[in-house]
């Protein structure tokens, strides 16, 4: 069998889908190891990987905040976010991989792994880049929509006719944020990217979709959602909550945006009063559990739950629309109110309300009136419970992890 090597930078969220798909080609035979930040080993060797550290690290103690609330920015966010993880690290990226990729006969990449690609031209290696989101593939078909220009999905004519120019734009952009990765292409004698989204010289020979079709119609990468869920058992306090009334509404910010709320919870909590719910809300942090004080009766906020434990009991799920918390949204049959922060949020929050189980306020507008409105309608036309409920029987019937799995084996095959 074969030797893979994936590779992968970012937030804890984005790591789990990997896990997923390499624990799936691993009970297939083949020996997988995950390049990543070291602050993930525990995670990667505990699911029986191997693991090899991949610069930029995580950063010890507590997070800093100032970058956190720079990575949110609806506007500059994306800029800082590529200039962390891919622009700065390129060097020492480039370096942990080559040692990591010694032996390997394919790797496969996250798009922000932008090292990935320069080893396997260096190694003569095939490389396949493996997205977790619609957006990150930079579609001239479907495109996707950035934060301000939401306007754009109101016309679904108007947004595919626009295609090519956004995914010029796109490349642009990110060309002209990436002049330091090209000069160190150059530097390593290899030829210009043609592409600098993904950094590389040519096409690759293929490429995983990580996600649903339901939310990229046509997309022929798409394989499902691949989900990794951490063993855990229902824990006390939730199970006890739970059958003490009906189902809550369930508040929460992910993995990264936790460390910029605003005034996300606090809102949160009010909107649950208007409504007259109930309501659980995962802070993420003990300071943003404590900042909102003494609870009312029918409220629940701990710092995390596991979600495919959580989203089924929930009346409505209200989430910032990263495309793991989509996933498991989408996989329980909730309707959902999603509040956008940056990336690719927008546009995962547009593709959820195309298919009419979602609501969106950007969280700059997010407010507990707002959301209050936004909810009402989501919680009490019977038509969003039936078009819930359809795609979550499609989603869990989805098979993303053997699909990722048969597609990478067919191209190890066809070498």
């Amino acid at each position: 069998m074969s030797r893979i090597l994936l590779a992968t930078t970012g937030s804890l969220g984005d790591l789990f889908p990997y896990l997923a798909v390499a624990t799936g080609l691993e009970r297939r035979g083949h020996e997988v190891t995950i390049a990543t930040a070291e602050g993930y080993r525990g995670r990667v060797e505990a699911a029986g990987l191997g693991f090899a550290p991949m610069r930029p690290t995580m950063p010890e103690g507590e997070p800093d905040l100032e970058a956190f609330a720079r990575a949110m920015d609806p506007r500059t966010g994306s800029e800082f976010v590529w200039r962390t993880l891919v622009v700065e690290p390129i060097r020492e990226a480039y370096a942990d991989l080559m040692a990591a990729s010694e032996g390997m006969e394919l790797i496969l990449a996250s798009p922000v792994a932008a090292a990935a690609p320069m080893v396997a031209e260096r190694r003569g290696l095939p490389w396949a880049p493996a997205y977790l989101q619609p957006f990150t593939l930079f579609s001239a078909r479907d495109p996707g929509i950035p934060g301000g220009y939401d306007w754009l999905w109101r016309a679904d004519w108007l947004r595919r006719l626009a295609g090519p120019a956004i995914r010029g734009v796109a490349r642009w952009t990110t060309g002209r944020w990436s002049r330091e990765v090209a000069a160190f292409r150059a530097e390593l004698g290899l030829a210009a990217a043609s592409d600098p989204i993904l950094n590389a010289a040519g096409p690759p020979p293929f490429a995983l979709a990580l996600f649903s079709p339901l939310l990229m119609p046509g997309e022929p990468a798409a394989t499902g959602f691949p989900f990794w869920d951490e063993p855990a058992a229902m824990p006390r306090e939730l199970a006890r909550f739970l059958a003490g009334g009906p189902p809550p509404l369930v508040f929460t910010l992910g993995s990264a945006a936790i460390y910029a709320p605003g005034r996300f919870f606090a809102e949160s909590l009010e909107a649950a009063r208007r409504l007259g719910q109930r309501a659980v809300l995962l802070t993420g942090t003990a300071a943003n559990r404590a900042a909102l004080g003494p609870l009312p009766p029918g409220v629940l906020a701990v710092d995390y739950l596991p979600h495919a434990a959580l989203f089924p009991a929930a009346s409505a799920i209200i989430h910032q629309g990263g495309i793991g918390t989509c996933a498991q949204a989408m996989r329980a049959g909730r309707p959902m109110l999603v509040v956008p922060f940056s990336h690719d949020q927008p546009d995962n929050a547009a593709r959820l309300a195309r298919l009419g189980i979602a609501a969106s306020l950007p969280a700059g507008r997010y407010t507990a009136e707002g959301a209050a409105r936004a909810l009402a309608p989501l919680l009490e036309d019977p038509e969003v419970e039936v078009r819930t409920g359809s795609i979550g029987r499609t989603v869990r019937a989805e098979d993303g992890v053997g699909a990722a799995c048969d597609r990478v084996e067919a191209a190890l095959r066809a070498r």
